[in-house]
């Protein structure tokens, strides 16, 4: 039997990451097993094959596989180890509402996924899931405007995805889809635009140490904030701050 090293990067209320590290050692035949959950399983090394009702499934960085709950499954690893990202979640059930199946992934969207959960980013990870589902119905300006509204009073705190979503009475899904149509970007890159412009106000306008700004606009050290503030501004905080002007 294979055998497993296991962390868990991200447990929140939208998602939960298992992240596992295989060794590839296969018994002379695999046993069928089955999930009580459903799981969205994304390979960031190696490879491993899945058998059910449906087929057999390679899972690779090309493609993520929903697990349905309860579905029979037997697994091989004819191409040795592998390190797999499992995830569950609300977000998750939802895609697996379709039964077991493959995704494809750009890869934009797995360099998304396995960035998130080594950032240990709640937020950014389940936005990307929902890109994962088939695509919704049309826009509504409106509802767009109810999440940025939401966003830009919570914009310091680490509130779930979940909870933006049902504040403006929608679906993570669908709130996902209708701000990407509206703005032309993501919530959660919303929401860091709107905490690097509070910072920057702060640095222009105030005295307070730059870690206090940081934790005060939500980032999590003053280094993230510094790395994120460069990006963006093409200067430091602490070179803003002493010139008082971008």
């Amino acid at each position: 039997m294979p055998t497993f090293r296991s962390s868990w990067p991200i447990q929140s209320r939208d998602v939960r990451v298992l992240r596992a590290v295989c060794d590839g050692c296969d018994g002379p035949r695999p046993c069928d097993e089955h999930t009580p959950a459903a799981h969205l399983w994304l390979v960031t090394h190696g490879a491993f094959e899945l058998r059910n009702a449906r087929g057999r499934h390679v899972v690779d960085p090309l493609r993520a596989l929903v697990l349905a709950p309860g579905d029979p499954f037997s697994i091989r690893h004819p191409a040795g180890p592998d390190t797999c990202l499992s995830i569950r979640g609300p977000l998750v059930d939802e895609l697996a509402r379709a039964g077991s199946h493959q995704i494809t992934l750009t890869a934009e969207q797995h360099a998304r996924i396995t960035a998130a959960c080594r950032a240990r980013d709640a937020f950014a990870l389940a936005e990307t899931l929902t890109e994962l589902a088939p695509e919704a119905a049309a826009d509504d300006r409106d509802l767009a405007h109810a999440l940025a509204h939401e966003l830009r009073l919570r914009f310091a705190d680490a509130t779930p995805l979940s909870e933006i979503a049902g504040a403006a009475h929608t679906t993570v899904f669908h709130a996902c889809r209708v701000f990407r149509r509206a703005f032309g970007t993501t919530l959660h890159a919303y929401r860091r635009e709107l905490r690097l412009r509070h910072a920057l106000a702060q640095l222009i306008d105030g005295d307070a140490p730059l870690a206090a700004i940081a934790a005060g606009a939500g980032f999590a050290s003053q280094s993230h904030l510094t790395n994120l503030f460069r990006t963006r501004f093409a200067k430091t905080p602490g070179a803003v701050r002493a010139a008082r002007a971008l």
